[in-house]
């Protein structure tokens, strides 16, 4: 419906005569709704929007108009803009540029030449933010009213933030509201955008639907989402000439299942082109990977005018466990756990996306929202819509509500604050320590900022910032010194050959289900505090740079050689007793197989001994303390080769009674006890390296260290702590040590 204003104007000059001047009229046509807002460019770096005025007119005349300030006494009314000319059919039409200002406007206009004429408006209009959120279930939570079970934050401007959002009847428009909150996180969401931007006005479009997938949402033959619906919702909200200024997308959960095909899959939707800038045609069919497709019939170049809109492209934000985890990527036992390979494989392709040339759409990346809770205890011992921010708490829903309204300011420059990530680090030159810094602030972790109890030592990996993994396995050992993350070594000293990073997997750094759910280790995941978000700080960025992160420390670390003749090494002291764990760990390399066998680790009279064969498998021996032998020559095939440098482990624990390998840093192989034993290692019996206490068979190579815990953890990992013994580099050190037997060490 349009309603029009006018005011029309005749009169003569005293004591002529004739026909009296034709009437002149202006009117005005009235927008569709009060209140509506433009965007004023701040994805492109303006912060003013061109205002669609229209009307009718006397035919010939010209059209100024100018938008009155409403709330500050005038102080930003604009000056009179000339429209345009009315046409023969008595119609005007033109674009008025008002600055983004913390008031409401009333729209006016007149005819230039007889500036008595005006029409003034009956709806008010703001210049602002009009944004755009895309998705499915997780930002579709933010207005979900049932799962809306907390308070509500106040929200301090009624007039500030309005979310449009479909229904069943239709589009719909919310003012957020102290007493119409609509939801707790919508009103998060609102107080955050306040916080930043106080006075400023937002209309934020949520285009979001659960279970929905972007290659879903653009081929009309797919019933799961229907272009129609977000098009009319788009169309709704923009029914005044509005652009959409940013649109924002972090939808990871089910097009997270495209891995490294992220990028390459849904480049085209949002500029086009593919990745290697060819134009796509729409409708079209889109190729990824090696053999991946889908129909597309639409792109979103149909609802955005990208001399205008720009995309904010943020997360993927965490995902979280189904079970228990050996480390970031695998179950125990050593399975793939793909749905978070394929996370972190979508986060890295997601980025060099961004860097493609074409992508001139998108803005620089926002934050990856981690710091926030997922689901709820189910009552049973176990955790409940993991998937999704839990509403019970208001580190769920509305954490991630005020996470997502962060990312989108952020991204288009809307903060002071840059994201954080680790982008300093300092390998200590010992090898003791690796810290890890952002240069956006001090590290710290929720738990930290509100000065709660620590996690306690229940778990190996539970320690005072989550997340790190040392090649491959979470890091025992982490503190926060002066603002910075100390990563301690798991065992040993760091070499050159270790490599530390943050945030693989799903960036939650969780991997005991639900134990971790349960004593809420997303609180010491590192953040950093900016102030004035509602949060207790900012998430660290996932993965960061592998350069920035690289080791530093001197390549070939010291190691000594050995030969047919030695040396080995032989403990002048038996086992303790009561022993039922033993951990051996090594770092080898040798030039060539040996010709029958060759032992790393032994118990005289084959008590633990681990043999490397000639096919590079390994064959392992355990005996119980009566000498029952548990395991008898059971091989394992590794298939190690010469020429590399390999990071051994083998352990044994009789009560567990198991034997495990693990390479490299990845368990590779669990050994049942074929036979029960006593869960006890013989006691009259002593360790050595490198030979059984006869001296043979020898083994022949490359040696950095050698090193014996006795105990064991269940990933097959060497344990934390300092070990029983430690051989190391160079030679002098290795012929020096008290254990040494044989020929010197080169």
């Amino acid at each position: 419906m349009i309603s029009l204003s006018s005011l029309s104007f005749r009169g003569s000059r005293p004591g002529t005569s004739g026909p009296a001047p034709q009437p002149v009229n202006v009117t005005l046509a009235a927008f569709s709704r009060d209140r509506t807002i433009f965007d004023s460019g701040a994805g492109i770096g303006l912060a003013v929007a061109d205002v669609p005025l229209s009307g009718t007119g006397t035919p010939g005349q010209t059209v100024e108009a100018r938008a009155i300030s409403l709330d500050d006494g005038g102080a930003e009314t604009t000056a009179w803009t000339d429209m345009s000319a009315v046409d023969g059919a008595g119609h005007w039409s033109g674009l008025l540029a008002v600055p983004r200002a913390n008031t409401w406007y009333r729209p006016e206009v007149r005819l230039k030449a007889q500036p008595g004429v005006t029409a003034q408006g009956a709806m008010r209009f703001g210049v602002g933010h009009v944004i755009a959120i895309w998705g499915q279930s997780e930002p579709d939570r933010i207005l979900s009213a049932f799962h809306d079970n907390t308070m509500p934050p106040a929200v301090s401007d009624p007039d500030a933030v309005q979310i449009f959002h479909g229904a069943s009847d239709g589009p719909v428009r919310h003012f957020i509201t102290d007493s119409q909150p609509l939801t707790a996180g919508a009103a998060a969401m609102a107080a955050t955008l306040i916080e930043a931007r106080p006075g400023e006005k937002f209309a934020v479009i949520f285009h979001t639907v659960p279970s929905s997938d972007p290659r879903g949402l653009v081929n009309d033959s797919d019933p799961g989402r229907e272009w129609a619906n977000d098009r009319a919702l788009h169309d709704f909200a923009t029914a005044d000439g509005q652009k959409v200024g940013l649109a924002a997308m972090s939808w990871f959960a089910a097009p997270g299942s495209l891995g490294s095909d992220y990028g390459e899959a849904l480049f085209p939707l949002f500029s086009g082109r593919r990745m290697d800038g060819s134009p796509v045609t729409f409708p079209a069919t889109i190729t990824h990977g090696a053999s991946g497709s889908y129909h597309a019939d639409h792109w979103f170049g149909e609802l955005y005018d990208y001399s205008h809109t720009r995309w904010v492209p943020y997360g993927p934000h965490r995902f979280d466990i189904d079970a228990d985890l050996q480390d970031a990527t695998h179950y125990l036992g050593g399975g793939l756990q793909f749905n978070l390979v394929n996370k972190q494989a979508a986060r890295v392709s997601w980025r060099a996306m961004l860097a493609l040339p074409d992508a001139t759409m998108f803005l620089p990346l926002g934050l990856e929202p981690t710091n926030y809770v997922n689901g709820f205890s189910d009552g049973a011992g176990g955790w409940a819509d993991f998937s999704h921010p839990s509403g019970d708490t208001a580190d769920g829903l509305q954490a991630w509500a005020r996470l997502t309204a962060l990312a989108i300011l952020q991204s288009a420059g809307l903060t002071n604050w840059p994201v954080p990530e680790f982008d300093q680090c300092l390998w200590d030159p010992s090898g003791a320590w690796v810290e890890v810094w952002s240069s956006a602030g001090p590290i710290t972790t929720t738990r930290r900022a509100r000065n709660e109890p620590a996690l306690g030592t229940t778990q190996p990996h539970w320690t005072e910032v989550m997340g790190f993994q040392i090649n491959g396995t979470p890091a025992a050992t982490t503190q926060i010194i002066n603002g910075k993350v100390r990563i301690m070594p798991n065992s040993g000293p760091f070499t050159y050959v270790d490599s530390i990073q943050y945030g693989e997997g799903g960036a939650s750094g969780m991997i005991a289900y639900p134990d971790d759910y349960i004593a809420e280790t997303w609180k010491n995941l590192p953040i950093v505090n900016i102030g004035g978000t509602g949060l207790n700080g900012i998430p660290v960025r996932p993965l960061a740079d592998p350069g920035v992160l690289a080791n530093t420390l001197p390549v070939g670390a010291p190691s000594f050689l050995t030969s047919a003749t030695g040396p080995y090494f032989l403990d002048p002291a038996n086992v303790p007793a009561g022993t039922s764990a033993i951990t051996h760990a090594a770092r080898i390399r040798f030039d060539a197989l040996p010709g029958s066998t060759a032992i790393l680790f032994a118990q005289s009279s084959t008590g633990f001994d681990v043999e490397l064969m000639n096919t590079g498998a390994l064959r392992v021996t355990v005996e119980d303390g009566t000498g029952l032998r548990t395991l008898n020559a059971v091989t394992v095939p590794t298939a190690l080769s010469s020429g590399v440098w390999y990071d051994i482990v083998c352990s044994a624990n009789q009560v567990e009674k198991a034997f495990r390998v693990a390479i490299d840093g990845q368990l590779v192989a669990t050994v049942p006890f074929t036979a029960s034993g006593n869960g006890l290692f013989q006691s009259n019996r002593s360790l050595s390296y490198l030979a059984r206490n006869s001296g043979a068979p020898q083994f022949v190579g490359q040696i950095e260290y050698l090193r014996t815990w006795f105990s064991t953890i269940p990933n097959g990992l060497a344990p934390a702590g300092t070990p029983y013994k430690s051989i190391t580099g160079p030679a002098s050190s290795a012929n020096a040590d008290s254990w040494k037997l044989g020929a010197n060490a080169t």
